[in-house]
């Protein structure tokens, strides 16, 4: 483990589990990680929160957006009022190498008078929302859910094995484990074969392979790769030997 690093290697994978797909505004879809997670990792990694790590508000205030306006068939008159995010910004703090305190600071966000489905309404929870905002955008410089941050939790397949590496950790009977997933992969390898022997054009072939490749790949399955890719010279030399016939 590289010690810029060390942090970073031990936070970065993020068990799916813990996450849950969301829709924000303009129709913009990405992966939510629960608070809570973050924290346990945080304290694994430092120690009990106020004690190994915690922060500290350095910043708190409402800043002013837009207008908005509500109208009614009752109210079409309906007064403008202008939006209102709170913000917040804090220092995390956390015990480095040799018991020095380290810092990070960042800012968390949240409407706090917005206009939704019509109405204007005020989120009297957004100053704890700001808060789990900013520890979170606080820890992702030090490697936390990195795999989300990057974009790799849009990839079923290395969602998928982490998941299994996941099952793998926490599996009361790890031999069962191991030997559950074994099958799987058995039976997924004789999927791919049996798929590539019905591919209805070279292409079709091809897309299958790569796509089965990229995902063995990702499991470190080198032994699955030689076996698909195999496969997959042969059905196509048979293929080309058929048409040339």
């Amino acid at each position: 483990m590289s010690t810029n690093t060390r942090i970073w290697d031990q936070v970065n994978t993020t068990d799916p589990s813990a996450t849950k797909n969301f829709t924000g505004m303009g129709g913009f879809k990405g992966t939510a990680i629960k608070p809570t997670y973050l924290m346990r990792k945080a304290t694994e990694v430092f120690g009990p929160c106020g004690e190994g790590w915690g922060w500290t508000i350095l910043e708190e205030r409402f800043d002013e957006g837009g207008p908005l306006q509500a109208p009614t068939k009752e109210w079409p008159t309906a007064p403008l009022i202008n939006a209102k995010v709170h913000t917040v910004r804090i220092e995390l703090w956390y015990q480095g190498e040799g018991g020095q305190k380290c810092t990070v600071t960042h800012y968390g966000h949240t409407p706090f008078v917005l206009l939704q489905q019509g109405k204007i309404i005020t989120d009297w929870e957004a100053a704890k929302k700001s808060l789990t905002d900013a520890i979170g955008k606080c820890l992702q410089p030090l490697g936390f859910a990195a795999d989300i941050h990057m974009g790799l939790f849009d990839d079923a397949a290395y969602v998928e094995t982490v998941r299994d590496e996941v099952a793998l950790n926490k599996a009361e009977d790890r031999v069962a484990e191991e030997d559950r997933q074994k099958q799987e992969r058995l039976d997924y390898i004789k999927s791919v074969i049996d798929t590539m022997g019905g591919a209805q054009s070279a292409q079709e072939l091809k897309k299958i392979h790569d796509v089965a490749v990229r995902k063995l790949t990702l499991r470190k399955d080198t032994k699955g790769v030689e076996r698909v890719s195999l496969e997959w010279k042969r059905i196509k030399e048979a293929s080309e030997r058929e048409n040339a016939a």
